[in-house]
C-alpha cells in the first residue's frame, strides 16, 4: 500500500508540487485586489462626494450570515472613512429578501440620500426606480446571478469587476471592497469575510481557501470576543465555524419575525462589551429554539417509504423549511420539499427544495404543469412559494419528476487505513489539506474487516465506543450494539476528529458503516 500522504495526494488529485504549494503559509497577497477596477474607482469616487457633503449612508443587508457580515464589514469601513453611515438588517418576515420600494420611501424619509446594498440589489429593479425617483443615488455590492438585465447604478459584482473563476460570498467581496476604500488589511473584518464564506458554502478553492486559512490564523491570534463568545471551544477551526457559530448568526432571520436582528449590527461592530455578553447569550437561546422547533417538526413529519420524493406541509416558520428539508434529505436520501404558510398569508405557502446528484430542482420545477408564484435556486437547493390551493398538484408533479429522474447521491470514495495508521501524527498530516468545505471536503477512510465481537458500547448500547490498542477511540452515533448481530467481520468509513479536553489531545475516529 503506497504511504497515507500518497493516498491523500491521489484523493484530491494534487501532485507533490502542488500539495507543496498548498500548505505554504497563507498570504494576504493571494487575494485578487480590486483597487483599480473602474467600478470600484466610481464607488469610493460617489462616496467621497458623500463624506464631502456630510450626506447620510444607509448600508443595506440580507438576514443569513452572509447578508449580516457584509453589512458589519462595511458599516465599519465607511464609518472609519469618515462616513454619517447607518446599518439595516431587513426581517425575512416583514421585510422579505432584498430592498424594497416601501423600504426605499421610508430611507427618503429619514434624510438618506445614498444607499449601499450588500448581498442584494441587481434584482431590485423596483426598489432603483423608487431611489431614482427620490433622488437618492445607489451602490450595490451583490455576487447573485444577474437576471436578464443589469442594474443601472454603480454595481460591484465578481462578474463586473471579473474576479475570477471561483465564486465568492457577498462578505468576502466587502471585505475586498474594504481594503481598497481604506488602503489597508483589517484582520477582523477579514474573519467576518471568512465566516460569509463559509456560511454561503462558496467553493473552498483558490481565494476562498486562501481567506478562511488568514482568518484562522487571525481568530486564533486575536481570539475576538465576537467569535469566541458563540463556542466553549478553546480551539476554533472551520468545523466549528460551520457547526455551530454560524447557525447561531443564522437563527434569529430563520426564528424571529422583528427587527431584532438589527442587534447583530452592535454585536459585530459596535456595543460594549457587557452588552455583546447579553446578546451572545440571547444568539444561544435564539438557536437553542430553532433546534427544537426543528426537531419537533421533523418527528411530525409522515414519509410515505413508497414515493420517489418527500413533499411535506409543516406548521413551521418559513425560516426554518430549509434546515428541516436538509435533515430530511441526509435521512432518507430522496428529494424533498418542505413548505410552511407565508407570514401574514392564508393561502400562499413558502417552500424549501433540496436534492443532490441525479435530480435537478431547477427542471423539475420548469414543468408547466407546476404552478408557481415564484421560484429560484441551484440544482440541488432552491425556493418557491405557490399557493395552498396547488399543493397537492405540486407534490404529484414533484414525485412524478422523481420517477422520471432517479435519485443517485453517488457512492463516498474512501482511503484505505491500516488500523496502524490511526495517529495523531497521521491526523495532523490529513489537517494539512485543510480547511475543510464545499468541493473541498474532509478525507474519509476504509477500515476493513474488523472484528465485530470485540466492540464495545455505550448509552445502554446506542452509541459504539470502542478503545483501539493504541489508545485511539472508535465512535458512532449511527452504530449501535445490535447493528452487527449477524456479522463478524465488518467494514467501517472513519474520519479523523482530533480533539482537546484539559489542554490534551486527543484523537477519535468518527465510525459509520461502509
Amino acid at each position: 500500500m503506497n504511504t497515507l500522504l500518497e493516498r491523500l495526494l491521489d484523493y484530491y488529485g494534487l501532485t507533490e508540487e502542488e500539495y507543496g504549494r498548498m500548505i505554504l503559509p497563507p498570504s494576504f497577497q493571494n487575494l485578487p485586489k480590486i483597487d483599480s477596477s473602474p467600478l470600484t474607482i466610481a464607488a469610493i469616487k460617489r462616496l467621497d462626494q458623500a463624506k464631502e457633503k456630510g450626506e447620510k449612508v444607509l448600508v443595506y443587508g440580507d438576514y443569513d450570515t452572509d447578508g449580516i457580515m457584509s453589512c458589519s464589514i462595511i458599516l465599519s469601513s465607511l464609518r472609519e472613512y469618515g462616513l454619517l453611515a447607518e446599518g439595516y438588517l431587513p426581517s425575512r418576515y416583514l421585510d422579505g429578501y432584498g430592498i424594497t420600494k416601501e423600504n426605499v420611501d421610508k430611507i427618503a424619509s429619514n434624510g438618506y440620500s445614498l444607499i449601499f446594498t450588500v448581498d442584494n440589489g441587481v434584482s431590485a429593479f423596483e426598489a432603483l426606480d423608487e431611489a431614482k425617483r427620490k433622488g437618492i443615488d445607489v451602490i450595490i455590492l451583490d455576487h447573485h446571478e444577474f437576471q436578464d438585465k443589469k442594474p443601472d447604478v454603480i454595481t460591484l459584482h465578481p462578474d463586473l469587476l471579473s474576479y475570477g473563476d471561483v465564486p465568492v460570498s457577498a462578505g468576502y467581496l466587502s471585505f475586498i471592497f474594504s481594503c481598497a476604500l481604506l488602503h489597508k488589511k483589517d484582520d477582523y473584518l477579514m474573519s467576518l469575510g471568512a465566516i460569509s464564506t463559509l456560511s454561503d458554502m462558496m467553493p473552498l478553492k483558490g481565494y476562498n481557501r486562501e481567506i478562511v486559512r488568514l482568518a484562522l490564523l487571525s481568530i486564533k491570534e486575536n481570539r475576538y470576543p465576537e467569535i469566541y463568545a458563540l463556542t466553549d471551544k478553546k480551539f476554533i477551526d472551520e468545523k466549528i465555524l460551520q457547526m455551530e457559530i454560524i447557525p447561531k448568526i443564522n437563527a434569529v432571520g430563520r426564528m424571529l419575525e422583528g427587527k431584532e436582528i438589527n442587534r447583530l449590527l452592535r454585536y459585530f461592530i459596535g456595543g460594549q462589551p457587557k452588552e455583546k455578553r447579553a446578546i451572545s447569550e440571547w444568539l444561544s437561546e435564539v438557536n437553542a429554539k430553532r433546534k427544537e422547533e426543528t426537531k419537533a417538526a421533523e418527528s411530525k413529519v409522515s414519509v410515505d417509504p413508497n414515493d420517489e420524493a418527500i413533499v411535506v406541509l409543516c406548521d413551521i416558520p418559513e425560516g426554518l423549511n430549509g434546515l428541516l428539508a436538509n435533515r430530511l434529505l441526509n435521512e432518507y436520501e430522496k428529494p424533498v420539499a418542505v413548505f410552511s404558510p407565508m407570514k401574514g398569508s392564508d393561502d400562499v405557502l413558502v417552500g424549501s427544495l433540496r436534492s443532490k446528484e441525479g435530480f435537478n430542482i431547477l427542471k423539475a420545477i420548469s414543468s408547466d404543469k407546476i404552478n408557481l408564484l415564484s421560484g429560484g435556486g441551484h440544482a440541488f437547493a432552491g425556493g418557491v412559494s405557490i399557493k395552498k390551493s396547488d399543493f397537492e398538484s405540486f407534490k404529484k408533479e414533484f414525485i412524478f419528476a422523481a420517477l422520471k429522474h432517479k435519485f443517485s447521491p453517488g457512492k463516498k470514495k474512501l482511503i484505505p487505513l491500516n488500523l496502524s495508521e490511526a495517529t495523531m501524527e497521521n491526523a495532523n498530516l490529513v489537517a494539512t489539506f485543510s480547511p475543510f468545505g464545499q468541493e473541498w471536503g474532509a478525507p474519509s477512510f476504509l477500515l476493513s474487516k474488523l472484528d465485530s465481537k470485540e466492540f464495545t458500547y455505550t448509552s445502554n448500547g446506542k452509541y459504539l465506543s470502542y478503545r483501539l490498542p493504541n489508545g485511539v477511540r472508535l465512535f458512532s452515533f449511527s452504530i449501535s450494539e445490535d447493528s452487527f448481530i449477524n456479522d463478524e467481520k465488518v467494514d467501517l468509513a472513519v474520519s479523523f476528529s482530533p480533539n482537546e479536553f484539559k489542554g490534551r489531545m486527543y484523537l477519535d475516529l468518527l465510525a459509520e458503516k461502509a
